[in-house]
């Protein structure tokens, strides 16, 4: 089991009452807070995918829909992969 650490957090009210607003009834405030702080820590390359769904409770699949939704890469293709990847399909061909 992953060892947790309790955090106290202070928030404006109007901050509050925006996270309320957007979930329905039943999501305690701490569920309606990981998941918008798993996709910040996500962008901000500060924690894995895998890591950030788990703080979000979601699997890989669910979280990377989620960050697609938010117009949010879920995975990095860069453009060395892009060349090692023509390189492997180059190879491939002789």
């Amino acid at each position: 089991m992953q060892e947790t650490t309790v955090v106290e957090l202070s928030l404006p009210a109007d901050i509050v009452a925006a996270i309320r607003s957007r979930e329905g009834a039943g999501v305690s405030d701490e569920e309606r807070i990981k998941v918008p702080l798993a996709v910040g820590l996500y962008a901000e390359r500060a924690v894995s995918l895998a890591k950030a769904a788990r703080l979000a409770g979601m699997t890989r699949y669910e979280f990377a829909l989620l960050l697609k939704k938010r117009d949010l890469p879920a995975y990095e293709y860069t453009h060395q992969d892009y060349q090692e990847d023509l390189g492997f399909i180059a190879s491939e061909k002789e």
